[in-house]
């Protein structure tokens, strides 16, 4: 009867090891699967961060542009003025 008991504990074990088997297979093929997303993730902000440093260099200047439109457009109301006095 102990022996029997043992027996069905043993089964029991054998049963549970092809289940934990299972579920390693299933761990390793997601493993491989998170790889390939985090290297999609990576490469995708690889191309973010270079689009958005193109966009960097591209608008670096407008500070400079702003302030020469300023000074165009002061200087062309000051050249209004002086057209509209003259009329």
């Amino acid at each position: 009867m102990v022996k029997h008991g043992f027996d069905e504990v043993h089964e029991r074990f054998d049963s549970m090891d092809g289940r934990l088997d299972s579920m390693d297979e299933r761990f390793d093929s997601m493993d491989g699967r998170i790889d390939k997303l985090e290297q999609k993730v990576e490469e995708g902000f690889f191309a973010v961060n270079r689009r958005l440093d193109l966009l960097h260099d591209d608008i670096s200047d407008l500070p400079t542009i702003r302030e020469e439109l300023k000074d165009h457009d002061e200087r062309l109301v000051h050249v209004e003025r002086k057209v509209s006095m003259r009329k």
